[in-house]
């Protein structure tokens, strides 16, 4: 036996399952405390002498497993000497599925070197910032790993191994948790998620853990497009329970946001603890401390609750929001169930609006339409005095987005492989560089709820692709970077439409031979969720557990809205008689 798993509960062993057995599933509920967790865990053994070469490259496989040996001393046993050494397990996960070592026979009595080879698909990495890369097609990459043994006195040992840990998709489970840290946009105005995997560390609360990975910063991808309110120095001293409170201690540091921020530092600080630690504390007050003594220099407490900080983002657990749609070539709203109404000001009285709208998230709320030319953007207030005003012109408009800033964003398609970005804030158009859409055809773009994130259909010579980036602010310039792919079309599939269901979760709509398929992709966390599509959905509009759709079933027919309902897992008709482009503001 190579390894064993254990039931874990702050550190205490409660059970012990050889690994060989059947997998085990556990329910258990921690009442009380949110800091004590269980978890499943792998407990490495050492290498024994009459081991095979097999035995020994299992055996390694499971120790590279093992959470309660941080610093892989165990699976360094495997190696021979040089490869002990020299292996960096810190720096990345290669993530596989339906692994095996082959059946091959034990090697001859004089045998003194032998090849094992690990075979089964990658299906994802976790980097050495913890974020977390599926891979670019659904069934993954084949994974052909050869190890070299040799025999020593003490038995076979490994020459050499790729720098990184080989983790089973079961390993990850069991010792990765995916979670959001927050940070704050560049105005300091809003938070913005960024999620990473951590893992299990059975020598400290997973608290701790978490808020050590929020000092650190943020991952690559966002890290010139947020900032932390956390002041430069902070350190975590401790995380603990009192009186059904967490506290949070940190050092001395921590006090300058007293004065950062115009005396809002301290707010923006407890907002990023609060938002980051309510994943797993649910809902408790959080009271962060300096060197054990209460945060203010006067002896007053710093209490955190999650519901304090609403105003750093309230599209992070948005409130329910008024349906819009275009009815008779008019825009109107539907508050509550009942038929819709017309919204005040130019565009309730309007009769050829396109379907395609946008709704800002501003109060009064703005509407943006594109020309039927798609030449150009007008803006209205809806509001009774509202009235047209034009904000973008250009030559092949793609549909309009708004930030949670009341920027609107489109892209102008000058050529067939030619693309420009294009930013109106309310006084001024200007063109915003991003060198991954402009060489390319740009079918749809969407900014994210966050302001932060974008993601835009594109085609170029290898076909038809999601891809999202990151839209950086520094003073008065403003680009788009660090594109990836989350998702390329099959062959005969194209992609219908895309939106925002949230700041990090993007639903892709497509459709092919096999009928219209909806996904809800988390651009952060790299996992992917199926809902059931009706065949005849054409546009999706989302805003947290809502998700709506714009369907006609035939030509003949009507329009309809259709909403999703989760519990029945069906999409249920929410409204007809001629209503199309259900919209939600900021989708």
């Amino acid at each position: 036996m190579a390894a064993a798993l254990a039931l874990v509960l702050s550190g205490s062993a409660c059970a012990i399952i050889p690994m060989g057995g059947a997998p085990a599933s556990y329910r258990d509920v921690v009442k009380g405390d949110p800091l004590r967790r269980p978890y499943v865990r792998v407990i490495a053994m050492p290498p024994r002498k009459e081991w095979t070469p097999r035995q020994v490259v299992a055996g390694f496989l499971s120790a590279m497993a093992a959470v309660d040996d941080p610093r892989y001393a165990v699976a360094r046993q495997y190696l021979v000497e040089e490869a002990a050494r020299t292996w960096r397990p810190e720096v990345g996960v290669t993530i596989y599925d339906k692994g095996t070592l082959g059946d091959q026979p034990p090697p001859a009595e004089d045998a003194t070197e032998e090849t094992v080879t690990l075979k089964g698909t990658v299906t994802g990495a976790i980097d050495i910032e913890g974020k977390y890369r599926a891979e670019a097609t659904p069934q993954g990459r084949a994974l052909e790993q050869s190890f070299r043994l040799v025999k020593q006195p003490q038995g076979w040992r490994i020459t050499q191994v790729p720098d990184g840990l080989l983790l089973s998709e079961d390993d990850v489970r069991r010792n990765y948790r995916s979670v959001k840290l927050y940070y704050l946009d560049h105005r300091r105005e809003g938070l913005v998620a960024d999620e990473v995997r951590i893992p299990v560390n059975p020598s400290v609360d997973f608290a701790e853990s978490m808020l050590r990975r929020l000092l650190e910063g943020p991952t690559s991808t966002l890290s010139d497009a947020v900032t932390n309110a956390l002041p430069a120095g902070t350190e975590l001293l401790g995380v603990s329970t009192e009186d059904d409170r967490i506290i949070v201690d940190l050092n001395s540091a921590a006090t300058n946001a007293i004065s950062a921020d115009g005396g809002d530092g301290v707010e923006a600080m407890a907002a990023q603890i609060g938002w980051t630690l309510d994943q797993l504390t649910e809902r408790w007050e959080i009271e962060i401390r300096v060197n054990g003594e209460p945060f203010y220099p006067s002896g007053g407490s710093l209490v955190v609750r999650y519901d304090d900080y609403g105003r750093y983002d309230r599209w992070l657990n948005p409130e329910h929001k008024p349906v819009y749609l275009v009815r008779d070539g008019a825009l109107h709203v539907l508050v509550n169930e009942g038929e819709p109404e017309p919204v005040p000001g130019a565009a309730g009285r309007a009769d050829e609006l396109d379907p395609d709208v946008a709704i800002s998230g501003s109060e009064p709320a703005r509407v943006a339409t594109l020309s039927g030319d798609r030449r150009s953007i007008d803006v209205a207030e809806l509001a009774p005095n509202g009235q047209w005003a034009r904000w973008i012109t250009g030559t092949d408009l793609t549909r309009p987005s708004w930030d949670r800033y009341d920027n609107l964003w489109t892209v102008d398609r000058v050529g067939e492989r030619e693309s420009r970005v294009l930013r109106h804030d309310g006084t001024r158009q200007t063109r915003v560089a991003a060198p991954w859409l402009e060489a390319v055809g740009v079918r749809e773009m969407r900014v994210a709820r966050d302001g932060v994130r974008v993601a835009a259909i594109v085609e170029d010579e290898q076909g038809v692709h999601v891809r999202v980036g990151t839209i950086l602010i520094k003073g008065s310039e403003t680009r788009m970077v660090n594109p990836r792919t989350v998702l390329t079309a099959a062959e005969g599939e194209e992609i219908v439409d895309i939106v925002w269901r949230d700041a990090t979760t993007l639903l892709v709509l497509t459709g092919g031979k096999a009928g219209r398929g909806l996904q809800a992709i988390s651009v952060t966390g790299g996992v992917a969720e199926t809902y059931k599509s009706a065949a005849c959905i054409n546009t999706l509009s989302a805003l947290g557990d809502r998700v709506l759709a714009g369907a006609r079933c035939a030509e003949d027919s009507k329009p309809q809205v259709l909403a999703w309902d989760a519990t029945k897992q069906a999409w249920i008709p929410l409204l007809s008689a001629s209503a199309v482009g259900p919209r939600l503001p900021l989708d």
